[in-house]
């Protein structure tokens, strides 16, 4: 797994946001619960994927936002991620037609 600076707990915020996690390549997504949001990553519950990769795209939706991410920790289906960058207005369903 990547080595990426480490998220804070100490500035995390406990969170509850819809988002869908996307590999690149792929026109797949997979539910994801965001949890434990910080501004440099997030706790991740990830829902009917198998072997989650150590990069890839967040898609939070209600914000209109992505995130690439790389994962540093990973406990069963939940996932701790930094974010490597961020992309405002954009959404999974207007973002694969591109």
């Amino acid at each position: 797994m990547a080595s990426t600076a480490p998220l804070k707990r100490a500035d995390a915020r406990r969170s509850n946001r819809l988002a869908w996690l996307v590999v690149e390549g792929q026109d797949q997504r997979f539910h994801a619960a965001m949890r434990d949001y910080a501004e440099d990553g997030a706790k991740l519950t990830v829902s009917g994927l198998m072997g989650i990769p150590d990069r890839f795209f967040l898609y939070v939706e209600p914000d209109s936002v992505r995130y690439d991410c790389n994962v540093l920790e990973q406990r069963g289906n939940t996932v701790r991620v930094a974010f490597t960058a961020r992309a405002e207005n954009v959404r999974f369903r207007d973002d694969r037609r591109a």
